[in-house]
């Protein structure tokens, strides 16, 4: 980077820090971000570390502690058994894996978001500015209402809790399960909106560009004026192969933890389907009885819409590139070859967004969880049929 290029790129960082800095909040109460902003660059933080490492240490023996006396428990059937222990084994694998791979992939983190304010700069070279307000806003905005959602649900689930005399401990180790479910899923959700920002400013580059041309003739456009419009393809070229690196770059960095969020996030749908369909099928009916699995299982289902939906949004928008160079009518050797080229690139590389490389995170999986819920509801059903008998 130039000396020139320097001033720019610190300035822009600052903005960018601004822009996120609720989330990155947010990230670090929850553990899932161990380094802090400075002037020009992302530093990791002992202290973080520390926190999480404390954490863990602190959190599996309660854990252990809560698997045990659920075991044991006498007063509970051996169906709710089976299913809190499933729960509370996936709780503790998927806390104590998100805060570990935060401090192992802190690295690649910090290179994602360094990598964000690097395009940033190359795009002020076009004379082009990303409204970080507005993503400070859209940001700040889900945030708030996540808060106060999940505020709503953990106290009615707690006030439930209390009046049926259910064990807190092990009550509040599900709530660590949805609290810290919805931070890693925003978290994710707004790291993928900001790569999804940056495509469609791309595509808005090469909707200009066509313009240009059906209202330009080749024969009636000067060689200089050619030459930049090439120049400016070139960039456009360039800075979205940046973007669909920096897609396998979040694969590399969050595919761990998002594939044990959509993992925790089947079973605890599973389970809770099916004791909602177990209320119903009983002779009374009671609204607090249908509420408790409804609220259990609410946030995870939206989670995992939005996350599919913003990754599914965000590869097309990638993709459309393709087709829009496509519209660019000019008989010019050089911008054909050059369109020709960012043809290839797209269809080269194939991005997509996935969880730890074992599936696509889009829309198909959304129906694959659904189809995979009704098909081990009416398995748990059917079992829990014939031990009635």
């Amino acid at each position: 980077m130039s000396d020139f290029q320097k001033p720019i790129r610190n300035e822009l960082f600052q903005k960018f820090v601004s822009s996120i800095r609720i989330l990155l909040i947010k990230s670090r109460i929850f553990g899932l971000v161990t380094f802090t902003p400075d002037q020009s660059n992302f530093r990791p933080s002992n202290r973080r570390i520390f926190f999480n490492i404390v954490f863990i240490f602190i959190y599996l023996p309660i854990i252990l502690y809560c698997i045990y006396i659920t075991a044991f428990s006498e007063d509970l059937y051996m169906i709710y058994k089976t299913t809190n222990i499933i729960i509370l084994g996936l709780n503790v694998v998927y806390v104590v894996t998100s805060l570990i791979c935060a401090i192992t992939k802190r690295d690649m983190f910090v290179e994602f978001l360094l990598k964000l304010v690097d395009f940033d700069t190359k795009i002020q070279t076009m004379n082009i500015k990303v409204n970080y307000n507005k993503i400070h806003r859209k940001i700040m905005i889900p945030c708030l209402v996540r808060i106060g959602v999940l505020t709503v649900i953990i106290s009615t689930l707690a006030i439930m809790a209390n009046l049926n005399g259910d064990e807190m401990i092990v009550e509040s180790m599900a709530y660590i399960l949805l609290v810290m479910n919805s931070a890693v899923c925003h978290q994710s959700i707004e790291l993928v909106k900001m790569l999804k920002i940056r495509f469609v400013i791309l595509n808005k580059q090469i909707n200009n560009l066509i313009d240009y041309f059906q209202k330009n003739k080749i024969s009636t456009v000067e060689m200089k004026s050619t030459n930049k419009q090439l120049n400016t393809l070139n960039k456009i070229c360039a800075l979205h192969h940046h973007l669909s690196k920096m897609i396998k770059l979040f694969n590399d960095t969050f595919g761990i933890v998002l594939l044990l969020m959509f993992g925790v996030s089947f079973v605890v749908i599973v389970i809770m389907t099916f004791f909602f369909t177990g209320i119903i099928q009983a002779g009374e009916l009671y609204f607090m009885t249908l509420l408790n699995p409804i609220l259990s299982t609410i946030t995870f289902i939206i989670d995992v819409v939005f996350v599919c939906d913003v990754s599914y949004s965000t590869i097309e928008e990638a993709n459309k590139a393709g087709e829009l160079i496509h519209k660019i009518e000019t008989e010019d050797h050089d911008i054909r070859d050059e369109i020709e080229m960012f043809s290839l690139q797209i269809a080269n590389e194939q991005v997509e967004f996935n969880a730890a490389g074992f599936f696509p995170i889009n829309y198909t999986l959304v129906f694959s969880i659904l189809g995979g819920v009704t098909t081990y509801i009416i398995i748990l059903i059917q079992l829990a049929a014939s031990l009635a008998e």
